[in-house]
């Protein structure tokens, strides 16, 4: 819920999610002719938008947890995608491959749901993952992050950000999981 034409905000607490902003000398000294950008990109005093999340641990370090945009505005508070997909991948799970999952929130902000998408192994061509796979998927977000799986889907390819091609497109992504789970009839 970070306001930039509201200034700069209080700190959060140790662990609590938020927009990292940055102040540094070597920061630019602004957008030219881009006003609007300007406004929204430096709340005041210095400060700078990264359009990254994160959250400070015990010791003081920044732990980067993915792009504000792809925040899952979950029942509990909001959730980062970057952590949920770093557990996921490194889960040992058949078919999980390294930079090819993507946590999405799916329906109302507030109420969204824990989604995640896997690219597909070669030959397979269903939406939703194995029940074997997604069980096990489930099983490692709940035990490494407390977290609760809403589904788990399939697809051929992960559409990525134009300007980005390594970047997954998680709002594209977020759009296509939604009408899935709606059960309308969706490109594979």
């Amino acid at each position: 819920d970070f306001d930039a034409l509201a200034g700069v905000p209080d700190g959060l607490r140790t662990g609590e999610l938020g927009e990292v902003l940055v102040r540094a000398p070597w920061t630019s000294a602004g957008y030219d002719r881009l006003w609007d950008t300007e406004r929204r990109a430096r709340p005041g005093a210095g400060w700078h938008r990264t359009g990254d999340v994160g959250h400070l641990d015990e010791a003081g370090r920044l732990w980067i947890g993915g792009r504000s945009v792809n925040v899952i505005h979950a029942v509990d508070g909001p959730v980062a995608s970057v952590p949920v997909e770093r557990v996921v991948e490194r889960s040992d799970l058949p078919g999980v491959v390294a930079g090819r999952v993507a946590a999405l929130g799916v329906g109302p902000v507030g109420v969204q749901q824990l989604v995640i998408v896997l690219e597909r192994p070669d030959g397979d061509d269903a939406p939703l993952a194995a029940l074997s796979v997604a069980d096990r998927v489930r099983r490692a977000v709940r035990a490494g992050l407390g977290l609760d799986v809403a589904a788990v889907l399939t697809r051929d390819t992960l559409p990525v950000d134009i300007r980005h091609e390594a970047k997954i497109d998680r709002t594209a992504l977020a759009s296509w999981a939604s009408e899935v789970l709606a059960g309308e009839a969706v490109e594979r």
